[in-house]
């Protein structure tokens, strides 16, 4: 008994202090993560964005769901990622202190680039939405509500459009009048 007490002291101990141990900095090198993205999703182009919105667009108005699931997820990823390596142009200003931000006299240039990847955000959280909405239609209400659920932790207050219409949807689903 004594020694099943030792055993289990020791190894709780050991644990605490590896848990202790300070972690090792991040690697400045490492770019496995955005290299991941990379080869899962390519390097998205604004015309090329733009061609996927048009085509997923279409299927949409169309009523071509099955069709549409698929484009307008290809759609919003890309758009969101374009988003994201447009938002890392501006991480530099974003990263800096109060002080230095405050002092940097050419925010006025960068406005534009973050107008821009809101711009994709938006456009990714409405086509999640439109997605939400093919999925019900093809009668998968888990999907669609998970989409819809999805969406509205992403959409802004200020699109009170598709917020409301996100809304309307879950609700309908849910029965909630």
């Amino acid at each position: 008994m004594r020694r099943t007490l030792l055993a289990a002291a020791l190894i709780l101990l050991g644990s605490h202090v590896a848990a202790a141990q300070p972690k090792p900095p991040d690697d400045p090198f490492d770019m496995s993560s955005t290299q991941k993205r990379i080869t899962e999703l390519g390097l998205p182009t604004v015309e090329g964005v733009a061609a996927l919105e048009k085509d997923a667009g279409e299927l949409f108005s169309r009523q071509e769901c099955a069709k549409a699931v698929a484009a307008l997820d290809r759609f919003a990823r890309q758009a969101n990622w374009l988003a994201n390596l447009i938002s890392a142009g501006l991480q530099p200003f974003y990263s800096a202190s109060y002080d230095a931000r405050k002092n940097f006299s050419q925010v006025s240039q960068l406005a534009p680039y973050e107008t821009l990847a809101n711009k994709y955000k938006e456009k990714r959280d409405r086509a999640v939405v439109m997605e939400a909405e093919c999925l019900l239609q093809l009668g998968q209400k888990e999907r669609g509500v998970g989409m819809l659920f999805k969406s509205l932790e992403l959409i802004s207050m200020s699109d009170s459009v598709w917020w409301a219409r996100a809304r309307k949807d879950l609700y309908d689903v849910i029965g909630v009048k």
